[in-house]
């Protein structure tokens, strides 16, 4: 706990600051008044954003991490974690976890519980605590699978403290909820392995890995026990093994948006499960019209093929 509070005096303050515009024919400067730029007290420019603070307000990383090692304290919890922060300090993101805080998606899959923290300076990003966690049988990191215990705000408003709390005591208090939606989530199948990979390339998790497709098979094949009937679950955890083993120099806090990204096959934004038919369709659909439609290059030899009897099954019409 000390740590935690010792890391957010670390953060760097911001402050605002008029914004300037220069003509270069006239050689003349004139200050933009409805524009304020963001510094760090370290000399970084992190932002441009409205100088009207009914449209945004300053939140401080350390004001944030200080009210949640505030709330985690109230629960008597020994946090862990880390905070990333971006060179131009426009983004930091924490991963904090709270020790003995466990729940089990089986018997054998033991997944510790705490809370990922998502801010920025650059008039972008607003301030976001989802559930965190970490698979103990293979660190895979996982993010926001249960909208029902996130909560965020954005620069429109001041900085809210409560949300911290709300955050935190969501998380602390609703372990049943949570092995409820992986429960759910093992349940659930897609068509096959090939499809398995397809909504996974449809999450946009692709971005983030130097090879893409050879990535995400691996990480099914690590992760899929039955090929011809993959879960909702196993498919997820491909997705976040990619995520956390196949990655080179992604920094976390950019890393952390592909954790969202895969989330939807747990999360639908309605705080339910997604109807697994429902995200094969759409990635089937989308994948076909763009190699069968378009010509587009195939992910592996053969995906034609299987694009049209996944088309089939579907109901889909070429």
């Amino acid at each position: 706990m000390d740590e935690l509070y010792e890391t957010a005096e670390l953060l760097p303050e911001v402050s605002r600051h008029d914004v300037y515009a220069h003509q270069d024919e006239l050689d003349e400067w004139e200050r933009v008044p409805y524009r304020d730029s963001l510094w760090t007290d370290d000399g970084r420019a992190t932002g441009v954003v409205s100088s009207n603070e009914d449209f945004y307000n300053v939140i401080q990383y350390g004001d944030v991490l200080e009210t949640v090692g505030d709330a985690i304290d109230r629960h008597g919890v020994v946090p862990s974690g880390e905070v990333s922060l971006s060179p131009t300090a426009h983004r930091m993101s924490a991963d904090i976890n709270f020790d003995g805080a466990t729940v089990y998606a089986n018997r054998d899959d033991p997944i510790d519980l705490g809370l990922h923290v998502k801010s920025g300076h650059s008039g972008f990003h607003g301030l976001k605590y989802d559930v965190g966690a970490e698979r103990q049988v293979c660190s895979n990191g996982m993010t926001a699978f249960v909208s029902e215990l996130g909560f965020d705000q954005t620069h429109g408003e001041p900085f809210q403290p409560g949300l911290a709390y709300n955050a935190v005591d969501a998380i602390v208090e609703s372990p049943a909820e949570i092995e409820h939606r992986l429960a759910e989530a093992q349940n659930q199948e897609l068509m096959n392995q090939d499809e398995a990979l397809l909504v996974l390339m449809e999450t946009g998790i692709g971005r983030f890995l130097e090879n893409p497709v050879p990535d995400l098979l691996n990480a099914l094949y690590d992760e899929i026990e039955d090929p011809e009937n993959p879960t909702l679950w196993e498919t997820y955890n491909a997705g976040t093994r990619a995520l956390t083993h196949y990655t080179q120099d992604v920094p976390e806090y950019n890393l952390s948006d592909g954790f969202e990204n895969v989330s939807q096959l747990l999360e639908d934004g309605t705080n339910s499960i997604p109807e697994p038919e429902r995200l094969g369709q759409r990635a089937v659909k989308n994948r076909s019209r763009t190699i069968i439609e378009n010509s587009g290059e195939p992910y592996w030899e053969g995906e034609t093929e299987s694009l049209r009897e996944l088309m089939e099954k579907h109901e889909i019409q070429a």
